[in-house]
């Protein structure tokens, strides 16, 4: 079993780079909450895993033959856009500290279950590896 190949892995990388930068949209969202004339930021969130499974892989280099033979997911492609339809103040500012908070809070508890998936994936492997050193 090469672990390189696991789809599992492959996705997860990307898509906890595209909630890096969710997390960063939001934390500069709520930064700019009182800004006059700010418009709130978003990046497009719809990609699941299955999609990101989907992207064709960058091949890795290999200088030495005894180097693996995986492949790395390409960069995600996540770009910022503001949001249409929120409702202004008196300063044209649109952002909303209980939407931005529970974006965040979205965020975090995605990040949280990647992580979980992770961890799980190497407990499984760590448990394979000891079952075969008895």
């Amino acid at each position: 079993m090469d672990i390189f190949q696991d789809p599992t892995l492959q996705a997860i990388g990307p898509y906890m780079s595209r909630l890096s930068k969710r997390q960063q949209i939001v934390a500069s969202n709520l930064a700019n909450i009182d800004t006059p004339g700010y418009k709130t930021k978003e990046v497009s969130f719809n990609a699941t895993i299955q999609e990101l499974l989907s992207e064709t892989p960058a091949p890795l280099r290999v200088s030495r033959p005894e180097h693996t033979r995986g492949r790395l997911p390409g960069p995600p492609q996540v770009q910022p856009y503001e949001v249409p339809g929120l409702s202004s103040g008196l300063d044209q500012n649109n952002v909303d500290l209980d939407r931005e908070l529970l974006k965040m809070s979205e965020t975090s508890f995605g990040y949280s279950m990647m992580a979980e998936i992770l961890r799980g994936k190497f407990r499984t492997l760590s448990m394979s590896i000891n079952e075969g050193m008895r």
